[in-house]
């Protein structure tokens, strides 16, 4: 068996269904020991992050702002799978498939929280002010030293996934969208693009959090733009969208316009796996990687970044939503079912007041913020295994494969890079296992007012 072969073994393994129901037990086991979050603390979390944005707790350690380091993590999160992903959920698994989707959110919201209380909880802080956090550090100090090589072993696989879904994949999609829609050549698409991620990586986190919350707000605008007149336009169909989305979840029939009206039928393992698939690796919840930017953050209690969590998730679910809506209410699904999800998109935004050009402006915006916070996760991984000396060699590699990504290629790195991607969820979601019971004294202690102490350094 050579290496792209095992590689598509492990690959459907780490994306098949039992995987799934890994990410959504142990989704449900954080909501019951931190009680159920997403729904009891819902309206404290609102209040206690968009309500209190301009709060810093400076004497309580990390670089960034809670907001920013939320930014960062919404930055890397909402890319182009919130866009074309949406659509090839769709496509795959048909309406039915958003309602697995937000079951998968839902459940999520749970461990993206408990991601961001572990992460400001064991993060270590260094002589020169600079913060690393992240699963590696939760791993390694909250399961202790006997499991150090499973927290190597997470810092590796994102050291090295985030050439795939953080860098070669998203570049590629901005050369494609510049190509396409604007006829830039995909060298100077790269070299832009290059020049960009490079400045932003050389600042440091300081430098990428001012971007990102900036680059977020810039997101959620542009595709509000790009998605309400066609949500206007179909304004009729969204009851009907919404009924079909519910009454097809678990099975579904219907003849395919693209494969001239063969009958196409979907079973609830089709569905669930197009669904919830898209929901856990969307919103990234149980891969670890948001942690990474929540441990950063200057607050005083881990519980109360653990609340940035939770929003983040509810921002990115609104996204989706609408997204996946939009086309269902505009009927597109059926003529392209099954098919290419790029063509539908596109179809979709030609009745856009502004043209398809819309499209290809908002992949280029969610990708540019992708790369930028994958390449601080990637950094941060390598960091953690070679020491500070890596970053400078790291920086400039990431940036070498950011101009690579718009002319294409190296395939076969990008399906490996994305593979550990999801491998990555494997020693992130043992850790939230044991360390769920800690989780939940955590947010006891928050609310009976008891003072955060953080676990001493061994």
């Amino acid at each position: 068996m050579d290496i792209l072969a095992f590689n598509d073994f492990v690959n459907r393994a780490v994306y098949g269904e039992w995987m799934m129901l890994i990410f959504i037990l142990v989704g449900l086991y954080l909501s019951f020991r931190t009680g159920f979050p997403q729904f009891s603390r819902l309206g404290i979390a609102l209040r206690e992050t968009f309500g209190a944005i301009r709060e810093r707790f400076q004497s309580f350690g990390g670089q960034i702002t809670p907001f920013q380091a939320a930014m960062v993590a919404m930055s890397a999160t909402i890319g182009t799978g919130h866009l074309i992903g949406m659509v090839g959920a769709v496509l795959m698994g048909g309406p039915g498939a958003v309602l697995w989707m937000w079951v998968a959110y839902l459940v999520g919201m749970a461990t993206k929280f408990a991601e961001a209380v572990l992460a400001v909880h064991f993060r270590r802080q260094f002589t020169d002010g600079s913060v690393m956090g992240g699963p590696m550090l939760y791993i390694r100090y909250g399961l202790g030293r006997r499991f150090a090589w499973l927290a190597g072993l997470f810092a590796l696989f994102t050291a090295i996934a985030a050439f795939g879904i953080g860098n070669l994949s998203q570049a590629g999609a901005v050369g494609a969208a510049f190509a396409q829609e604007f006829n830039v050549p995909p060298a100077i698409t790269g070299l832009l693009v290059a020049l960009l991620v490079g400045v932003l990586l050389a600042g440091g986190i300081r430098l990428i959090a001012r971007f990102a919350q900036v680059m977020v707000p810039l997101k959620l605008l542009l595709f509000l733009a790009g998605i309400l007149p066609l949500l206007l336009i179909h304004l009729g169909d969204i009851p009907g969208a919404l009924a079909l989305i519910v009454s097809s979840a678990f099975s579904f029939q219907a003849a395919a316009g693209g494969a001239a009206g063969a009958a196409v039928s979907l079973g609830l393992a089709e569905i669930l796996k197009a669904g919830v698939g898209r929901g856990i690796f969307a919103n990234e919840a149980g891969l670890g990687s948001a942690a990474i930017a929540h441990a950063q953050a200057q607050v005083d209690h881990p519980v109360r970044q653990g609340f940035w969590g939770l929003t983040e998730m509810l921002v990115s679910l609104g996204v989706t939503t609408l997204m996946a809506l939009t086309f269902i209410a505009s009927g597109l699904w059926q003529r392209f079912l099954g098919g290419d999800r790029v063509e539908a998109a596109r179809f979709l935004f030609a009745e856009h007041p502004l043209g398809v050009a819309v499209l290809g402006l908002m992949l280029a915006i969610f990708a540019l913020g992708t790369m930028v916070s994958w390449g601080f996760y990637g950094e941060e991984g390598a960091a953690y295994l070679f020491g500070e000396g890596i970053r400078w060699p790291y920086r400039l590699t990431f940036v070498a494969f950011a101009f690579v990504g718009p002319l294409g290629g190296l395939a076969a790195l990008t399906s490996v890079a994305d593979t550990l991607n999801g491998l990555m969820a494997i020693p992130n979601l043992i850790a939230l296992l044991a360390l769920g019971g800690l989780v939940g004294r955590l947010v006891r202690e928050f609310f009976s007012g008891m003072p955060w102490q953080p676990p001493e350094e061994d």
